[in-house]
């Protein structure tokens, strides 16, 4: 079983901004320093890259279900992009300076606002090369589909139970009878193993 260190994207983010303490390195980026948008302008695109994919039905081995972090994920594109290209705008108007800078971070805004209107759940269920991935931000928990015995779906959890009587669990999840329907009809298709499947301890498949 896969786990991903949950504070890796933490740790990486505050390296890089101890590293642009460093002198020589502020001195070094300094010629580039206006078109650092570029790089949020990037995730951003690939994010709405994925979405759209996944809304046309082309992850045909991914299924996407709700977690409890998903209201703040709802919203927060739209808390940015609002932010960034009002910001952008006054800046460009007020400010003489960093031109490319403020357009740049207005660009960003619009592309934050368009994937807030393209909203898909966070959590992923994925089945890919005899694997079963769950994923919940940045943990994720994979397994080999011939080791798992069952599978039981609550409402804030989903627990994977092995051959071995080995329990793992995903939380923080955020299911209702419409999620289960749709992750039972999802794993009834594409997995070739008989694996029991319950809600609320009761066995469904």
């Amino acid at each position: 079983m896969k786990n991903r260190n949950p504070y890796l994207g933490t740790i990486m983010i505050i390296g890089i901004v101890l590293l642009f303490q460093i002198k020589y390195v502020r001195e070094l980026i300094d010629p580039i320093r206006e078109y650092f948008p570029i790089i949020w302008i990037v995730f951003i695109l690939l994010s709405i890259y994925e979405k759209m994919k996944y809304k046309k039905g082309k992850r045909i081995y991914q299924l996407r279900i709700p977690t409890n972090n998903d209201d703040y994920n709802r919203v927060m594109p739209f808390i940015f992009g609002i932010l960034l290209s009002v910001g952008g705008i006054l800046a460009l108007k007020y400010f003489e300076s960093e031109k490319i800078m403020w357009t740049l971070l207005f660009v960003t805004g619009i592309l934050s606002l368009i994937s807030g209107f393209l909203y898909i759940p966070s959590g992923i269920i994925e089945i890919k090369k005899n694997e079963l991935s769950f994923e919940n931000g940045s943990r994720k928990k994979t397994i080999g589909i011939e080791n798992i015995k069952n599978i039981d779906l609550k409402e804030n959890e989903i627990i994977l139970y092995e051959n071995n009587d080995k329990v793992h669990y995903i939380n923080h999840m955020n299911l209702n009878e419409s999620d289960y329907k749709n992750i039972l009809e999802f794993l009834k298709e594409k997995l070739k193993s008989e694996i029991e499947i319950k809600t609320f301890g009761n066995t469904v498949y």
